[in-house]
């Protein structure tokens, strides 16, 4: 009989790479999840973008599931990092379930860790339209230069 798992799911269960978490309110992180407890799997992932960028330099998951579900969010947390926010809406669960040799009914597993990234990026998107980074007064994104303060009265 062969491993329930690749190879590449048990390394990711032995060592998961950015495993962890930043307080909500956080400055320059931005969360998305997807999945449920009462469903049997659930998945965070958490993006860092600094200020002025658009680009990814670190990312942090919390996850509730199987190996799959650990192996995916670890693989999807690395690959975020170095992207823009553009490039982390291309991450997609069949890229996940290649490079980790899941199998047909571990699938879904991949989609929740990638969604969960894509709903990350969203949140960065909704705060950056918005004006509300949770930098503090004053603080921009993406390219966009800090109000003057006294242009807001």
């Amino acid at each position: 009989m062969g491993a329930l798992y690749s190879e590449a799911v048990r390394a990711r269960c032995r060592d998961p790479r950015r495993a962890g978490g930043w307080p909500d309110g956080s400055p320059e992180v931005f969360s998305g999840e997807r999945g449920s407890l009462e469903s049997g799997a659930w998945t965070r992932v958490q993006v860092h973008v600094p200020a002025g960028s658009a680009v990814i330099d670190d990312t942090r998951f919390r996850v509730f599931g199987c190996s799959a579900a650990l192996a995916s969010a670890s693989w999807v947390a690395d690959a975020l990092v170095g992207r823009t926010t553009a490039e982390a809406r291309r991450i997609a669960a069949d890229a996940v379930v290649r490079e980790l040799g899941l199998s047909d009914d571990k699938a879904p597993m991949a989609a929740l860790a990638a969604e969960a990234a894509w709903a990350a990026v969203a949140e960065w998107e909704r705060q950056l339209e918005a004006g509300d980074w949770g930098l503090g007064a004053g603080a921009g994104r993406a390219g966009v230069s800090r109000p003057d303060p006294q242009e807001r009265r």
